[in-house]
């Protein structure tokens, strides 16, 4: 495993002495701004060779900052929105996944891996992960060719699937309804999806970003799956910041790992004083449950930070925690405990009114009043006055 991720990082230009990786190119706000306001697919191709964290996303994340369009770009397409945006460092942590499972089957005499996205939206994740393993492999795939997109490995064939919820109140709720597909998404119930692709080999299931409140979308997974389940693997923030027991990623048959790659979310910002930037990075991260008496699975040093699980920073941070809630309803004015007492800018006090008003925020109605008034407590002075009238 450690050679295939070393071979990964050389091939895709991460450097294990540090600097920026090799053959990326910078990445422009206005750039993003304008693919994603012209509602077009083609994101993933976009984001290909110019998404390294540190070089590309992190300076996307300042301009877009300092323009008032961060998150906002993220749902600048009202059915559409981007949750992740795939960062090399998250696409190098995941070719390595999909080809260390795929090297134990070939050596096992099998011939076919299916890399299946579970409720994939868009599938811009799983479609920058079909270029990233291409490049790591020396070949190419065309994300407009019919399902599954084939790369060989060797003797082994690995296919690449996108899924997602048939039904379209479903996807118009998760605000996905309308977002361009980066590849095609097969219209499958995850359950039906698991289950036709079983049957047709060994799986690397991928579910990037669940649902809110979802629950035994591992457990199935499991049942559905059975012995053709070679690994599972979960992009997602912490699960309790999405109102999921965190027990729902923990298996009885297999060890669930947490992983840490540098990547960029729509709840990601730029933190200030005390922490730094850093303070507002990587709410997201990998839970990898491989197959029994598979080696645990490892980050090197180029992919992954340092800070942990961000709902452990929220325990352990009050301030922390109050400028994240402030941010879930919308004030994005606040980056630090500096901005506690600033007066909020009409147009998020107006979106806050709107929401809490329509019942559009992503909590069950007792949660939102609750956290509202847990926002109050955090606020002082003017912004205080406004939010509570």
């Amino acid at each position: 495993d450690a050679e295939i991720q070393a071979e990964v990082l050389h091939v895709l230009g991460l450097r294990g002495g540090g600097g920026p990786p090799l053959g990326q190119r910078p990445l422009g706000g206005d750039e993003l701004w304008a693919h994603l306001v012209n509602g077009r697919s083609g994101l993933a191709p976009l984001l290909f060779g110019r998404s390294a964290f540190e070089s590309s996303l992190r300076p996307v994340l300042r301009a877009l900052t300092g323009e008032h369009r961060w998150p906002s770009v993220m749902s600048v397409r009202p059915l559409g929105h981007v949750t992740e945006l795939p960062s090399l460092e998250l696409c190098a942590a995941l070719v390595t996944r999909i080809l260390c499972a795929a090297r134990r089957l070939r050596e096992a005499g099998h011939r076919r891996l299916i890399v299946l996205g579970l409720g994939s939206g868009d599938a811009l994740v799983e479609a920058c992960i079909a270029l990233h393993v291409a490049a790591a492999l020396g070949s190419s795939v065309d994300l407009r060719a019919a399902p599954p997109l084939c790369i060989q490995f060797g003797a082994l064939e690995l296919q690449f699937v996108a899924t997602d919820c048939p039904d379209l109140e479903e996807r118009h709720r998760n605000c996905v309804s309308e977002a361009p597909p980066e590849m095609r998404v097969l219209p499958l119930d995850r359950r039906e999806a698991v289950r036709t692709f079983a049957a047709q080999g060994f799986l690397y299931v991928l579910s990037a970003w669940m649902p809110m409140r979802s629950a035994g979308w591992r457990a199935d997974v499991e049942e559905d799956a059975g012995v053709r389940l070679a690994e599972l693997c979960f992009l997602t923030v912490p699960p309790r910041l999405i109102e999921i027991h965190p027990a729902e990623l923990q298996s009885a048959a297999r060890e669930t790992f947490q992983l840490f790659p540098k990547t960029l979310c729509r709840w990601d910002f730029l933190a200030r004083e005390p922490w730094g930037e850093e303070g507002g990075f990587f709410h997201s991260q990998l839970f990898v449950l491989p197959s029994p008496g598979s080696p645990a699975p490892f980050l090197a040093a180029p992919l992954r930070h340092t800070l942990g699980n961000y709902a452990s920073r929220l325990d352990e941070d009050s301030a922390l925690k109050g400028v994240n809630l402030l941010r879930a309803f919308g004030l994005h004015h606040v980056h630090s405990p500096d901005d506690f007492g600033r007066a909020v800018p009409e147009m998020s006090l107006l979106g806050l009114r709107e929401a809490v008003g329509a019942g559009q925020l992503a909590l069950r109605a007792s949660s939102a009043e609750e956290q509202l008034r847990q926002c109050l407590t955090f606020l002082s002075g003017p912004a205080h006055s406004q939010v509570s009238a």
